[in-house]
């Protein structure tokens, strides 16, 4: 490993289906844990509705999960973090041929290289049985409820998680939002639900921003401007509306829907709901404060992992007098959470892997390059793209172009040593052609049935 990543994990969301082609239903994903269960998996179960959402096991790596997302008709696979790019590859392409989809094959299940379930629409019968969830209720705005919960449970990304260097973090951060248009462009691949083209490249992209318009500004999808520190960060996500508070186990939402965090500081204490309506009234606690730091799910995350000794009141004080000296000592290390890649098709999964493994790599240049442009040009492109794709422009050159550019960057012994990964993605930059306009080529010329089969994981 190199300098810049000590650590690779990877979340895989994927279109669970039957075998012809519509969503998995409750009974099914009970089914295949229980089939798992079997084979020394331990079952996990919500604390709150006691419904069984997932397995996990203990490996020489760390811990293995298979579980089910906000939809159960969207299967996660969160593997252990691993020590280098080619453990994480292997690790990913031995667990699925030798674990995952034996399972699904013995239980006539199937998952999609893909980023929404391209048949079935209206999954808001399907949403997960987690307490989690059932607090989304409260915090979506009522005019936007039916397209979320209709749309969203449906929808899957890979995630790439790599620890970095805690002092790095915020021009990583900042240097990945220079390219979040070029990023979101390039790996779209969810642009057919309920049988039909939609009139955007992505349905992840759009339904960051009705969940943004619903009741997550700032929550959600484009940060809405570049860090300026880490204490600046974590203040974002502390005066966003608090998602949620647990105590014993069990969720609580507070009653105030216009509560934040850094209220509740201020406060000290306020009032929250059970899911069974109770209502409490609640002391702030220092894990309320590293759960609302983790419940922020901006295109690129930071998670925080911090020293088990820390105090209350030196978190508060280090961020509220914006002191990342003082923030820095009370963290052990940092993960970047890379979300806005659509899950694909035919391991293409692993060439995005690859991409932003070479973008920490190679930092220093990657940065220098990425700055050349504004971020208000970002989020421009970033929205106009899902109309033009890779051809959209930022100052002049197009997101085709800027990917070629980022690509020649890497070092000439990287691109050799990882050729069958990044050769897609220039093809794909050259071409101007995501995965979403490949599926759409596929679908208009043949068919569904055809564009299934290209989709399924095999």
């Amino acid at each position: 490993m190199n300098g810049v990543i000590s650590k690779i994990g990877l979340e895989l969301e994927m279109p669970l289906v039957q075998q012809d082609g519509l969503a998995a239903g409750f009974e099914d994903v009970e089914k295949l844990f229980q089939d798992f269960s079997k084979q020394g998996w331990c079952k996990k179960f919500d604390p709150n509705t006691e419904a069984l959402i997932g397995v996990s096991r203990e490996t020489s790596k760390g811990i293995e999960m298979v579980s089910s997302d906000f939809g159960v008709c969207t299967l996660e696979v969160a593997l252990a973090p691993v020590n280098s790019l080619q453990e994480a590859i292997n690790y990913w392409q031995n667990f699925k041929s030798s674990v995952f989809l034996p399972n699904l094959t013995n239980n006539h299940l199937k998952v999609l290289g893909y980023g929404t379930q391209p048949i079935s629409a209206k999954l808001k019968d399907l949403i997960t049985k987690k307490g989690h969830y059932f607090i989304w209720k409260n915090l979506i705005k009522e005019d936007s409820k039916e397209w979320i919960f209709q749309n969203v449970p449906g929808i899957c990304s890979v995630q790439f998680n790599f620890q970095v260097p805690k002092e790095k973090c915020l021009k990583i951060i900042n240097t990945f939002l220079q390219l979040l248009a070029f990023l979101w462009a390039a790996s779209a691949n969810d642009s057919i639900t309920a049988s039909k083209k939609l009139p955007y490249k992505s349905q992840r992209f759009y339904a960051y921003l009705k969940m943004a318009s619903g009741g997550m500004y700032g929550r959600c999808g484009l940060a809405i401007k570049p860090y300026l520190t880490l204490c600046d960060y974590i203040n974002r996500t502390w005066n966003v509306s608090l998602f949620e508070i647990i105590r014993d186990g069990s969720n609580l939402y507070p009653q105030d829907q216009s509560l934040t965090t850094n209220r509740f500081i201020n406060e000290e204490s306020a009032y929250f709901y059970s899911l069974s309506g109770k209502l409490y009234q609640e002391k702030i606690e220092l894990d309320d404060l590293k759960l609302a730091i983790y419940l922020y799910w901006p295109d690129f995350r930071l998670k925080f992992n911090f020293y088990p000794d820390i105090k209350y009141e030196d978190l508060v004080s280090a961020v509220h007098s914006n002191n990342d000296k003082k923030l820095l000592e009370l963290i052990e290390f940092i993960i970047l959470e890379v979300r806005p890649i659509a899950m694909q098709t035919n391991e293409e999964e692993l060439s995005w892997l690859v991409f932003n493994y070479l973008i920490l790599e190679n930092l220093e240049s990657i940065s220098e390059y990425a700055f050349s442009w504004n971020y208000e040009d970002v989020k421009s492109a970033a929205m106009a793209a899902q109309n033009n794709g890779l051809r959209q422009k930022i100052r002049g050159n197009t997101l085709g172009e800027i990917g070629l550019d980022l690509l020649s960057k890497i070092p000439k012994e990287s691109l050799s040593m990882y050729e069958q990964y990044l050769s897609k993605l220039h093809f794909r930059c050259r071409e101007y052609s995501s995965p979403s306009d490949k599926a759409i080529e596929i679908f208009d010329r043949h068919g569904m049935e055809v564009l299934l089969d290209y989709l399924t994981i095999k």
